[in-house]
């Protein structure tokens, strides 16, 4: 549910300010179709206005057919196919003060509210972050690796699965590799992007292990195993051997007991057998989860 802002001391009724901030939650998809909106009583509370006037706005918006109303179950905003190509955001933004007119606002007034919300949105703080990529299982890895760093949960999604994610409070993060594929298909209102450990990085953490090893890698991830592969290559140690395993292939534990080292991912090292004690490699940049923690820091409220 979209945040609502209502003000007493508008020559604008509460109950006009309600509808019109609802209408604009519902064209701008913050308030999705099919959608249930509060009950009477519930948003009454919570703003702290009397019911008869959340269930006016509630009508109206039903009688100028946003939303319909089910007897005995809620409010539920239509699924209203809006053509979308031809006009783009000019077409919305025109339909929007169309709107805005016929229900009695000056255009002055719908501008001023269009900049109040603007600033709002600009400096409210993301509540959830939720990390997007392309490889699920590397979204997964990511998410893990800054949920336990910032101590709060942390989602993560493909890229096709990220719209049904996304809300108003939603930081989403992604990788340079894939920002811009992002950006362009989910129009995130925060987005950050993840800094990775660099090659340099990573060897520089570990000791160098003495040449003619036989090393596995195991993850779940496509994109962690060509990089780790990278990452050992940049080794250049003399007579070793890399091994590569995913979890979600058959017989992936064969070998592994004969390996030197075995080499996890922060998810995968729990599905290994008890007998072998991995070494758990991080991929995100300690700089990076310094930031995270500073994004879901909580407000005073």
């Amino acid at each position: 549910m979209i945040r609502l802002w209502l003000s007493r001391s508008q020559s604008i009724s509460v109950r006009e300010q309600l509808g019109a901030q609802l209408l604009f939650g519902i064209l701008s998809r913050r308030i999705s179709p099919g959608e249930k909106l509060p009950s009477v009583r519930e948003l009454a509370r919570r703003l702290k206005v009397h019911p008869n006037t959340v269930s006016a706005a509630y009508r109206d918006l039903a009688a100028r057919g946003w939303v319909n109303q089910r007897r005995g179950s809620g409010v539920y905003v239509r699924d209203l196919k809006m053509a979308e190509p031809a006009g783009g955001i000019e077409a919305f933004v025109r339909a929007w003060i169309e709107e805005g007119l016929a229900r009695g606002f000056a255009v002055e007034a719908l501008e001023a509210a269009l900049r109040k919300v603007r600033t709002e949105l600009r400096t409210q703080r993301p509540q959830r972050l939720l990390v997007v990529h392309p490889d699920r299982e590397l979204a997964q890895i990511l998410a893990s690796e800054i949920e336990e760093a910032v101590a709060c949960p942390v989602s993560s999604a493909g890229l096709d699965e990220a719209p049904k994610e996304l809300s108003a409070d939603t930081c989403v993060l992604v990788t340079t590799a894939c920002e811009s594929q992002a950006v362009d298909q989910l129009h995130p209102a925060h987005c950050r992007v993840i800094r990775l450990k660099s090659v340099e990085d990573e060897i520089a953490e570990q000791q160098a292990p003495p040449s003619g090893l036989l090393i596995a890698v195991v993850s779940r991830s496509p994109s962690i195993l060509e990089w780790s592969s990278k990452l050992l290559a940049a080794l250049g140690l003399p007579g070793m051997d890399i091994l590569q395993r995913n979890p979600s292939q058959p017989d992936w534990r064969r070998g592994l007991a004969a390996c030197d080292i075995v080499a996890a991912d922060i998810r995968t090292a729990l599905e290994l057998p008890k007998k072998i004690k991995p070494t758990v490699f991080r991929i995100v940049a300690d700089d990076f989860l310094a930031e995270a923690r500073e994004i879901v820091t909580p407000q005073e409220l």
